[in-house]
């Protein structure tokens, strides 16, 4: 999934997806240790989908304490 169609998501649908990428991480893992043939471009896709992820929410929550930052100052105005 890019990074533009996350920063469309609200911040539940985010954490539903991290849920279900960490899900999907957990499932190739146990493959690979059953011995199972497990692409190794689906470790590295799932790994960044991952990242991206965590990445948005970040800027979500810095964007969020940013803006209420600037309410904060211009109550103090």
């Amino acid at each position: 999934m890019k990074a533009a169609e996350l920063r469309q998501l609200s911040p539940e649908e985010l954490l539903t997806e991290l849920a279900t990428q960490r899900e999907a991480r957990f499932r190739l893992r146990l493959r690979r240790a059953q011995g199972e043939a497990a692409v190794a471009s689906e470790f590295t896709r799932v790994r960044r989908d991952i990242a991206r992820i965590l990445t948005v929410l970040r800027e979500q929550d810095l964007s969020e304490a940013a803006k209420a930052a600037d309410q904060g100052a211009e109550d103090h105005a």
